[in-house]
């Protein structure tokens, strides 16, 4: 193999080994205990955290190593070959703000729905992956400037969002709840009681019993919540280099899939050209 190839390997392996799925690392699971539901879980996080086609690929590696073990014998059969992969779609769901306020009157009405309300509301207020969300810590709220510091996971940029109301008295109030451990919203894992980031699997339990209490539609996901604030920033006519600084995004053609058959902002255009 080449020098790249290697490394896009090590890369793979890597981010396989770190993901976390029923409160541990892939990484720390015996070979011979990885099962497809296993894999299916892995791949599921994978989907929402990164995108489908990484989780595609982490399969392709991680089905590698699978074949290699049924060859040594260490396991039977190679588990990721059960796991239900999906092909790339653009999705064009999004939420709408009465949809937000549904699901978070909802959440905000129970304690043990309240962390992820209000995982929810951050998403969608500073326009974020749900995933840097759940990994955000107290370090990087600084109540004292009025701004948030978040690392993207994907992009490894570091964006700095301004900390408005609501949330900054929402934010003082769990703080005053949660403040003595790191994770501004925390999971208590079950098994030992840790304080751990939400992953795909204890986010998505709690997420789908708000969306049946509240009534909006199953299809909805927590991870087009980013999105939505994108177009929303979009038929806003914010210039682009704006919402770059809030994206992450490094090259303004990044916005491209989200203004491309943007209705509104087609509308806004033609009026336009029409005046002038």
């Amino acid at each position: 193999m080449s020098y790249n190839t290697q490394n896009n390997y090590q890369y793979n392996l890597k981010s396989i080994c770190r993901t976390e799925i029923y409160g541990k690392e892939f990484g720390s699971f015996r070979v011979d205990r990885i099962t497809t539901p296993v894999c299916t879980e892995a791949y599921d996080t994978w989907e929402e955290v990164v995108s489908i086609n990484s989780a595609n690929e982490y399969s392709r590696v991680l089905s590698m190593i699978m074949n290699y073990c049924v060859s040594l014998r260490i396991v039977n059969y190679n588990p990721v070959t059960h796991v239900n992969k999906r092909s790339h779609e653009t999705r064009s769901v999004v939420w709408s703000n009465e949809h937000v306020e549904k699901f978070c009157d909802i959440a905000f009405s129970e304690f043990k729905y309240r962390n992820i309300g209000l995982s929810v509301l951050m998403a969608y207020e500073w326009g974020q992956r749900p995933i840097d969300i759940y990994t955000l810590k107290w370090d990087n709220i600084h109540f004292d400037l009025s701004m948030v510091k978040i690392k993207q996971s994907k992009r490894g940029a570091t964006v700095e969002l301004p900390l408005e109301e609501p949330l900054t008295s929402m934010l003082v109030d769990q703080k005053n709840d949660w403040g003595f451990q790191e994770y501004v919203v925390p999971f208590q894992r079950p098994s030992d009681g840790a304080y751990r980031p939400f992953n795909h699997s204890s986010s998505g339990i709690l997420i789908r019993q708000i969306k049946a209490l509240s009534g909006i539609p199953n299809e909805l996901r927590v991870g087009d919540l980013r999105k939505t604030a994108i177009n929303q920033m979009i038929e806003s006519e914010i210039d682009h280099l704006a919402i770059m600084s809030v994206t992450g995004h490094k090259n303004v053609a990044s916005l491209n899939p989200y203004v491309k058959h943007n209705l509104k902002t087609a509308k806004s255009a033609l009026s336009r050209r029409n005046k002038e």
